[in-house]
């Protein structure tokens, strides 16, 4: 018997264990735990069983479709399943480097999947045997695959064409949140700009990010609290040498740097607003 499931991404979807209580799901498993990627679990896609004509399916094709995750259905048992979209979260690229893979977008799963031949799209499929896209419906012609495991190397290996195809949707994508995440944390920054300066501001962030060594998407996120708080120039104006130095401390890691930097500029920005009321 066929069994859906919806893989969801937490980046894209506001409190999600919240809201599938609310829809009557409380059961999902994240594709990170158990994985090199464990630490950045509550960024990470997540795969929710679900029942066509369920509140979470009604909710699903509503509002999440278009952008959030994409709606799978398999024969095979939940863990196999599971096993399988887990072995397909990072892919080695040109130069032996291994990178996440974002292929719970369904707009990078559509651009992705109707590129390769029917043989090759059966395999990577493994399990499943349908996928739902806005506007596509994915069936494997070929049923009988085998399911993949996830291992610390990736199995899958991306060509510099596929990943240069890929990218642009991926790169819009984190434009397009580090926008919301601005509007929604620090509106008063952002005021004022127009569609294009948002574009502009936020493809800045992220390039300044991946600059200095921060290129995942918390990452990211983090990155433009900085920027919209110091300026677009952080952290290379003069006043900002005290950023520079916590930036390059060298017996913390990238990732405790960045955490420093983060909570030192709110506790500023508490003070100031404490001597400004």
């Amino acid at each position: 018997m066929s069994q859906a499931y919806l893989l969801l991404d937490r980046t894209r979807i506001e409190r999600l264990p919240e809201r599938l209580f609310e829809l009557e799901s409380t059961t999902f498993r994240s594709l990170y735990r158990n994985t090199a990627y464990g630490p950045l679990e509550e960024v990470g896609p997540v795969l929710v069983p679900v029942s066509p004509d369920s509140p979470l399916a009604q909710r699903f094709f509503k509002e999440w479709s278009a952008t959030c995750g994409i709606w799978l259905e398999s024969e095979a048992q939940e863990e196999v399943v599971l096993g399988h979209l887990r072995s397909l979260i990072h892919v080695r690229v040109e130069g032996d480097v291994t990178v996440l893979f974002r292929y719970h977008d369904p707009r990078i799963a559509a651009l992705w999947l109707t590129s390769l031949p029917a043989c090759e799209r059966d395999r990577l499929m493994g399990p499943v045997r349908l996928i739902r896209l806005p506007d596509l419906e994915i069936r494997q012609e070929n049923p009988d695959q085998p399911a993949a495991r996830y291992g610390q190397e990736p199995w899958l290996l991306l060509s510099g064409h596929q990943l240069e195809h890929l990218g642009g949707v991926q790169r819009q994508h984190v434009v397009q949140q580090v926008i919301e995440h601005g509007q929604h944390y620090f509106p008063e920054h952002l005021q004022g700009l127009d569609a294009g300066a948002l574009q502009a501001w936020a493809l800045h962030c992220q390039q300044r990010a991946g600059r200095h060594g921060y290129s995942a998407i918390d990452e990211v996120l983090i990155w433009a609290r900085f920027q919209a708080v110091l300026g677009t120039d952080f952290p290379d104006a003069p006043t900002h040498a005290f950023y520079r130095n916590m930036l390059t401390e060298p017996s913390l890691s990238p990732r405790q740097r960045l955490d420093n930097l983060n909570a030192e500029l709110m506790r500023r920005q508490l003070i100031d607003k404490e001597f400004s009321l």
